[in-house]
């Protein structure tokens, strides 16, 4: 592999913040040269030897030594399970050595961590390995290098400081499988013999000499052994057949990060990817919105102008809780428009897997709608055919579906193998739909029965009994799991030894396509199909437009009240306004009479001096003199007269402008009182029409009441009707997607058999990527929803393209290693991270210190590095919404949490709840404890009748090991306790945070059939009515005690498997002493102590202790 194949290049010219472009880019292609160096030193473990005495039937590990007999000389063959016959596979790893030798190694080349400290030892892993089968003849194919071993060679060689030192592994690898060929060939030759040979000794000692010289080891102290450890598993002879798809001793990553890297530089980023890996300097902090402490943004996000048309046929009286609603709706709204990353953070019990199918029935209700727009069913497909030729010399074509009905492929991928099971196996069953539904349900129902009949098969175990619904969802992944699919999905099943059709068996979807082709079972019309569809559309918008009306008439409320107060103040203040301005028109009228009675009197006085006046005679007489003082006496009275004349007009203009203020007041008043009238009279029939509302819509009202843990356990404006609408356009459009295929059988007859083909992993090794994208853009077509694994995504998908696949939906991506999304995130549109970050980090097989080393060499920082990095705390940094949680001494940002949990009772809830997630979960359990026909196992009315959660105290007396028989003794006696009681032992899981006491706990299930037992890491994603919490640990190892309280995750995830009852057995004075377990021990205390104050049940519960 080439330096240039690994190492990003730049991504298109993207400029955020004040980081530059060029900047950024150079740092994607550091992380992911880094994790791409990290997965090459991290090879798969061998397996451990099986003790002759304790090894199973179908399953042995041997250390094989030479002149000892082989395993496919020595074993029997196996016994066959019902009608499938098992044959032997071999895996032979050669050259056994152990990882500390490679580690070391690496500590001198990269430079030592003095910070970092490995709390667990390396384990083995092999030179090369190659598959038998039954006859130890070497499979096709199987031939592996150790790309670990190969890249120390070249480390020890060529040094650190030669940048092309890691380049070259693939060419090493195909090397091997051509010297392994050749050998095997010659071998042959050599004896005359028509078919190829079984291994013996002398051809396995040469193939372990010819993978030592490729990898460049020989004669190397500490790598180059003769060590061959040889796993021998019964499987059954179909599964058989598909053995070459298995990478068995290198990562499952190499070749997808390398892709990943080359493709960067050829700006093939893409949204999403380019969002995961978003550098610390352009994360946009400034934008984040907490959902928790701000009501807005989540009131807004659940609007019902953003709510999906199609729904889960669930109980619709049960909706979705308040912030499930609000990540479908961010999920369907906000990132199905356009691409890029979302992360929901879901603690265990909120009903992750819940909301993956609101978004599985809101994609495919969005085809549909899609679908109906055509007139005819032909116009789905564009004028391009793709051609090529299939696998075994048969033309293959398929018809290139429209832009507008692609994007709407959804894979769900976990590192979790049983996460992504459950996801896909759980969907299609009988059970995930509502009762009212089973009648009346079919997609392809008969098919999917089959499907889930003949490949859900865990360990060769008879097959599943599940009856389906629905061929909505299929378990795909390793390229057994795919042709396992292709055949129960798409061939008639055939008896084994004649194979003939079986008499009865339902036609599968080839026969069933033929059928409607030639007209053998009719359908209907494409017309009539849209119809119906559409007649489900149109109940939804009517329900929808009538719930928008009460949003608008709630979202008018606060309006209406506003007017109505409003409306109340003005008319109050015009009445004082009146009032004042009549007293004041009342005061200026006395004015007025009294400024006319004063200019009377002042008119009267002078009009008495005037007829005073002095006459002629009398004024001669008196020189004037008369005349004179007359006028004298008339000025001031002229004066006065005036004056008492501008004073009444001045009063009575003032009264006239009071009678106009009046006059105006009281036109005021009376439009005030008619609006406040009609105020009064809006709201009041505005409350009556909200009150029908709540009372229609009930818990699903945003009123009053809907506050607190209301508020969360319900999402506003649903209800059983609308939900039920909802619910039937779903299984409308899912009708109308099969009368597509009905009204196209002959096109598509043709392409999904290409299209399987591509999917079972068959077809050109170097199909065109078009061609291999429209081949499964048919298939999604059909199946809406596939899982995988991430280590089986790269392969089962290969060069399909960049954003080619529309959702990728991580589930447990909290455990997940961030470079195990890589490929998927790259290969998709949009991506939703579903996981929780408190609950275990991923599991890093690589030394911490190792990991350090070679991250500072890379200049890569603390975010990229795992365990403390994970798909999840990627998935959140990058996140708009979500809120902030402790982590430790830590404040760290999650996105947008669900936060109703509904599956464990006290004091498991609390305590989680206190210690992990800052008290905003919700308990949503309902436990019914008074049904007398289901009456309930563990609580009654007056109380437990089995003993509650608590601590039982039992000491760690064996120095050197951290198991413990005393206290294993102590979960036996409990174990018989539970089973008098009638606790079924499928109800129950014994954990412990160490690897050997879960091997003691796994060991039991021979005496308590059904137990599931093993170390907190399996039980993620797991849950059961009991959980016992097996701590063990060695006296004279403190240190492993502080591991396991490093962090909250430990504990969290045992206590939240616990439905009914946590039992922790253990030395508690030790455990105690650390954190987290300390308020386990507190939690335990207190519902054992409030159990002994409480009612007494009717029987009392028999003591653990």
């Amino acid at each position: 592999m080439s330096d240039e194949a690994v190492s990003p290049q730049p991504c298109g010219e993207r400029q955020t913040g004040t980081v530059r472009s060029g900047q950024m880019d150079d740092e994607k292609q550091r992380i992911l040269r880094y994790w791409w160096m990290i997965e090459l030193f991290s090879p798969q473990r061998v397996p451990t030897p099986t003790s002759r005495a304790a090894r199973p039937a179908d399953r042995q590990v041997v250390e094989w030594k030479q002149g000892e007999q082989l395993p496919w000389v020595a074993l029997r063959p196996p016994p066959p399970i019902g009608r499938t016959r098992r044959v032997w596979q071999h895996t032979v790893y050669l050259g056994v050595y152990n990882l500390e030798e490679t580690y070391e190694r690496l500590h001198r080349a990269f430079g030592e961590d003095k910070d970092a400290y490995d709390e667990r030892p390396a384990g083995r892993s092999a030179c090369a390995g190659v598959l038998l089968d039954g006859q130890g003849v070497l499979s096709v194919d199987s031939a592996v290098l150790s790309s670990a071993l190969w890249a120390v060679a070249q480390l020890d060689r060529r040094g650190v400081q030669d940048r092309a030192w890691a380049d070259g592994f693939p060419e090493a690898a195909q090397a091997f499988h051509d010297a392994a060929d050749k050998h095997e060939g010659e071998r042959r030759e050599s004896s005359g013999a028509e078919s190829p040979l079984p291994q013996d000794s002398a051809s396995l000692v040469a193939l372990l000499r010819i993978g030592q010289e490729t990898a460049g080891i020989v004669e190397t102290p500490g790598l180059a052994t003769d060590a061959i450890i040889i796993q021998s598993v019964a499987i059954s002879a179909q599964l058989a057949q598909d053995a070459s798809d298995i990478d068995f001793l290198n990562s499952f990553f190499l070749k997808d990060l390398a892709t990943v890297g080359a493709e960067l530089g050829e700006d093939g980023c893409g949204d999403a990817l380019t969002a995961y890996l978003t550098s610390d300097d352009a994360l946009k902090k400034h934008a984040r919105v907490d959902v928790i402490q701000t009501c807005d943004a989540t009131d807004r996000g659940v609007g019902v102008a953003r709510l999906p048309m199609g729904r889960w046929p669930s109980d619709p009286s049960h909706s979705l809780a308040l912030r499930q609603q609000f990540a479908v709706n961010q999920a369907l709204n906000d990132l199905a428009p356009v691409a890029g990353l979302i992360g929901v953070n879901g603690p265990p019990g909120t009903g992750k897997t819940t909301m993956l199918r609101d978004l599985l029935a809101g994609n495919v209700v969005e085809r549909a709608r899609r679908l109906a727009a055509l007139e005819r069913p032909t116009d789905a497909f564009t004028p391009v055919t793709h051609c090529w030729t299939g696998s075994e010399g048969h033309p293959r074509r398929v018809r290139q579906l429209r832009a507008e009905l692609t994007g709407f492929e959804m894979v769900v991928a976990s590192a979790n193998n049983a996460a992504v099971e459950n996801v896909t196996t759980e969907i299609p069953v009988l059970d995930a739909i509502d009762s009212r539904w089973h009648g009346t349900a079919d997609y392809f129902a008969d098919i999917a029965t089959a499907v889930l009949t003949e490949t859900d098969t865990r360990n060769d175990e008879e097959p599943s009994e599940a009856v389906a619904w629905g061929m909505v969802a299929a378990r795909l992944g390793n390229k057994r799991n795919r042709s396992a699919f292709q055949s129960a999905f798409w061939f008639d099943k055939k008896d084994p030894r004649t194979q003939e059709p079986v008499p009865g068996a339902a036609p599968r979807l080839q026969t069933t396509l033929a059928q409607w082709r030639d007209g053998v079972v009719p359908h209907a019309r494409w017309s009539e199909a849209r119809a119906t569809f559409a007649l489900a559309e149109k109940r939804v918008e009517t329900i929808l437009v009538a719930r928008y009306q009460a949003q608008e008439r709630k979202r008018l409320l606060p309006q209406v009240v506003e007017s109505e107060r409003t409306w109340t103040d003005t008319a109050a203040r015009l009445q004082v306004d009146v009032r004042m301005a009549r007293d004041l028109l009342a005061a200026a009228r006395v004015s007025v009479e009294r400024a006319g009675r004063e200019c009377a009197m002042a008119a009267e006085v002078r009009d008495r001096c005037v007829q005073a006046k002095p006459g002629v005679v009398e004024t001669v007489f008196s020189l004037g003199r008369v005349m004179r003082e007359w006028r004298v006496a008339l000025r001031p009275l002229d004066v006065h007269l005036n004056t008492a004349e501008s004073a009444w007009y001045r009063a009575g203009d003032d009264a006239r402008v009071l009678e106009s203020r009046l006059e105006v007041l009281q036109r005021e008043l009376l439009a005030a009182e008619a609006a406040r009238q009609s105020a009064v009279v809006a709201l009041a029939g505005l409350r009556r029409q909200l009150a029908v509302d709540e009372a229609g819509l009930a818990a699903g009202y945003p009123g009053e009441s809907w506050t607190g843990a209301a508020r969360e356990l319900h999402a506003p404006w649903l209800d059983a009707e609308l939900d039920t609408a909802r619910s039937d356009l779903f299984l409308a459009a899912l009708q109308l997607h099969q009368d597509f295929l009905a009204n196209t059988a002959a096109d598509m007859t043709h392409g999904l058999r290409a299209a399987l083909e591509i999917v079972a992993g068959g077809g050109p090794h170097r199909l065109e990527p078009e061609k291999r994208r429209a081949a499964w853009q048919l298939f999604f077509l059909v199946v809406p929803l596939v899982s995988t694994t991430f280590a089986s995504l790269g392969r089962m998908f290969g060069d399909i393209g960049p954003e080619s696949i529309g959702w990728l939906l991580i589930d447990e991506a909290g455990q997940a290693c961030p470079q195990y999304a890589a490929g998927g995130i790259w290969r998709a549109k949009r991506v939703v991270a579903v996981g929780d970050p408190l609950q275990l980090q991923p599991v890093v097989t690589i030394p911490k210190k190792v990991q350090r080393d070679i991250a500072a060499s890379f200049g890569v920082s603390d975010t990229w590095i795992p365990p403390q990095a994970s798909v999840q705390t990627l998935a959140d940094r990058v996140s708009t919404h979500g809120t902030t949680l402790n982590q430790g001494e830590r404040q760290v940002w999650v996105s947008a949490p669900l936060t109703v949990h509904r599956r464990c009772d006290d004091p498991m809830f609390t305590l989680c709840n206190s210690i992990a997630y800052n008290g905003i979960m919700v308990n949503g359990v309902k436990r019914r404890l008074d049904d007398p026909e289901r009456p309930d196992l563990f609580d009654s009315m007056n109380g437990p009748l089995i003993a509650q959660s608590h601590w039982v105290d039992e000491g760690a007396l064996t120095a050197g090991s951290h198991l413990q028989e005393n206290q294993i003794a102590r979960l036996q006696a409990a174990l018989a306790y539970l089973a008098r009681q009638g606790v079924a032992m499928e109800e129950v899981i014994a954990i412990s945070p160490f690897r050997a006491v879960a091997d003691r706990l796994e060991s039991l299930s021979g005496t308590y059939p059904g137990l599931r037992a093993g170390t907190i890491h399996t039980a993620q994603g797991r849950e059961a009515s009991v959980v016992f919490l097996v701590l063990g640990g060695d006296p004279n190892s403190p240190g492993a005690k502080a591991w396991a309280a490093s962090s909250v995750n430990l504990v969290n995830v045992a206590a939240s498997r616990a439905k009914r009852r946590l039992f922790v057995i253990g030395d508690r004075t030790s455990w105690a002493e650390h954190n987290y377990f300390h308020q386990l021990a507190t939690s335990l205390a207190l519902s054992q102590a409030a159990s002994a104050e409480g009612p007494k049940p009717p029987r009392v519960p028999e003591p653990l202790d």
